[in-house]
């Protein structure tokens, strides 16, 4: 068994301190390993990145759950475990879980997200579309604090367009700490993770298993040509309200999405 809390902190404009409240934590099991955790005063997500499992969450228990190869293959199973609760993780196949925990203080069920529950979006246009798995989405009762999806990026594509930021408390954004953890295919190659705010920005690049964590600024993504770019995002602060704010200079995409969805018509 493979347990790996994960801390990269690539992506900060500004010296501000990272919350230690909001972890991912990434599970590793081989077939048969079994893993137990519990949680007091935090709710989690736990998603299945590849493989099968037995999952149980108090009284709630689910067998055989999980059903895709990779991240890449289709939208993925998951469980939502509330505060006070014990977990129990038996993998059946080799498996990989991501685990993502924030602060909550309210009593909540467990819950079991199929395939079948997540929400799959088409995204944006052109070199800018791609496909949005809501696991958790923005505005859903499952959690307190947690939203939680994925983004499968194609090659040459960029995602988190047009250019948004939640790093403040304002009467048309909210604060929203967030999390992006990464799988390339093939696994060998890379994206790049832009940030940037007031004149100021910087880039990373970005390969298999890699964390960034956004607190300050607009996020884009792009995947390098021939190279698909999946990513786990968690976003989590003391409201749930998914309040951004787009950059100006990006205010066309909207308008531009229009005109060329009339022209496929």
């Amino acid at each position: 068994m493979v347990e790996q809390q994960l801390y990269h902190h690539h992506m900060r404009l500004h010296p501000i301190k990272v919350s230690k409240r909001n972890v991912i934590k990434i599970l590793k099991l081989e077939k048969g390993e079994t893993w137990e955790g519990s949680y007091e005063e935090e709710e989690a997500a736990l998603v299945l990145l590849s493989g099968t499992a037995y999952i149980s969450v108090g009284d709630d228990t689910w067998t055989g759950i999980g059903a895709r190869g990779d991240i890449f293959s289709g939208p993925a199973t998951a469980v939502y475990a509330p505060r006070k609760s014990a977990v129990k993780i038996t993998a059946t196949s080799k498996t990989e879980i991501a685990i993502a925990k924030a602060p909550c203080d309210v009593d909540l069920p467990a819950k079991l997200i199929q395939p079948d529950d997540v929400k799959v979006v088409s995204s944006g246009m052109a070199n800018w579309r791609r496909d949005v798995r809501l696991i958790i989405p923005p505005g859903s009762p499952i959690s307190q604090r947690l939203i939680v999806g994925e983004t499968l990026n194609p090659p040459g594509n960029w995602s988190g367009i047009p250019p948004h930021k939640h790093d403040q408390v304002a009467d048309t954004e909210n604060f929203l700490e967030e999390f992006y953890f990464f799988k390339t295919k093939p696994v060998e190659s890379y994206g790049l993770q832009l940030m940037y705010k007031d004149g100021e920005g910087q880039g990373h690049i970005v390969t298999n298993d890699d964390v960034t964590v956004m607190l300050s600024g607009y996020h884009p993504t792009v995947a390098s040509p021939g190279t698909t770019i999946c990513y786990l995002w968690v976003l989590s602060g003391d409201s749930k309200a998914y309040d951004i704010v787009i950059d100006p200079r990006f205010g066309w995409v909207s308008n531009a999405e229009a005109v060329l969805k009339e022209t496929k018509r």
